[in-house]
């Protein structure tokens, strides 16, 4: 930061180690904000892609509501606060039938209940004090249509958009925004272990799913996380201010039949 310059707005990535948090750390800085990316575990992205003065890193576990509530409340008492994007998530492949309940409570816990932990922390701190801030929920496609073997992902993911648009009216009153971006199937690590769960579920091959859900979308191919980073940092922007409420999807459209 240079002498005289205004200090940054902040924005917190939570899930910033993973691929598409990571993503939307990149594109936060090229927008010019000071990024908080926190993670359940230890991380250190800062050497890595070289944008140390821009980039803070902390541990948060949004399972735990106290540990969400801490890090909001460092991030508002900067007085420069401006956003946050929920990139945490996780997956899990199964039919209803053959569900282990230790299984949905995790992709629950971490999925919706700590979208859930977030909300209320901002919601509480919004009232009391008005502010101009954008939220961005990490939902899915599979948050739009069920699939054979994600009902528990996609039951996940449905509740986060029902949240989202829930709070996004809640709190316009106060100057927050919450918005939602649901990617089709990225290239990630997540992706590629959910596609050998299937895989090994139907008894076909990891590059057969793979191939499929390449074509799930018209493009014939998976989306790169830094598509997905692009449009959530958009969302965090002044540029998007007209939008609240609304679900953008970051996938091209079906094939047609």
């Amino acid at each position: 930061m240079t002498s005289g310059a205004s200090p940054k707005l902040v924005t917190l990535v939570i899930g910033g180690a993973g691929e598409i948090g990571l993503a939307t750390v990149l594109s936060l800085v090229e927008f010019g904000y000071e990024v908080w990316s926190a993670d359940l575990v230890e991380h250190s992205i800062v050497a890595s892609i070289g944008v140390s003065e821009n980039v803070r890193t902390f541990v948060v576990d949004v399972c735990d509501e106290a540990s969400v509530d801490a890090i909001l409340k460092q991030a508002w008492a900067t007085g420069r606060f401006h956003g946050v994007v929920y990139a945490a998530g996780t997956n899990y492949d199964a039919l209803v039938s053959e569900t282990d309940w230790a299984d949905y409570d995790r992709v629950m816990n971490v999925n919706l209940l700590g979208a859930f932990h977030v909300c209320k922390s901002i919601g509480q701190r919004l009232v009391a004090e008005p502010l101009p801030l954008s939220l961005v929920f990490i939902s899915s496609v599979a948050g739009l249509t069920g699939e054979s073997g994600g009902s528990v992902y996609c039951a996940s993911k449905f509740g986060l958009i029902g949240l989202t648009q829930s709070f996004a009216s809640e709190i316009a009153k106060y100057g927050g925004r919450a918005n939602i971006v649901c990617p089709g199937n990225v290239n990630s690590r997540m992706l590629a272990a959910l596609a050998q769960s299937a895989a090994d579920r139907k008894g076909s091959s990891l590059e057969s799913v793979l191939e499929d859900w390449s074509w799930a979308s018209a493009y014939g191919r998976l989306i790169e996380p830094a598509e997905v980073g692009a449009a959530c940092s958009w969302l965090i922007t002044p540029g998007s201010s007209g939008l609240s409420g609304q679900t953008l999807v970051i996938d091209g459209p079906p094939p047609l039949p």
